[in-house]
């Protein structure tokens, strides 16, 4: 699994997975450019991909525990 998928299971994101793939594809891209994302960086670069969930806290909080994952 790619660390993105852990820190999204980790961080219990997934609800209905409607929009799953967009969001962890959304976030592997974003990671692969910015290592360290600030919360700005990641709201802007997810802003296309709608939860209709409302999971996006959990998002943001998966998104900055890959990129630990990720920079370890």
């Amino acid at each position: 699994s790619h660390p993105v998928q852990k820190a999204w299971v980790e961080s219990q994101v997934p609800q209905c997975g409607y929009c799953q793939s967009g969001q962890i594809l959304t976030a592997v891209s974003l990671l692969n450019k910015v290592k360290q994302p600030d919360d700005a960086a990641i709201k802007q670069a997810m802003s296309g991909v709608l939860c209709r969930c409302g999971t996006y806290p959990r998002i943001l909080e998966a998104i900055k525990l890959a990129a630990k994952k990720m920079a370890a």
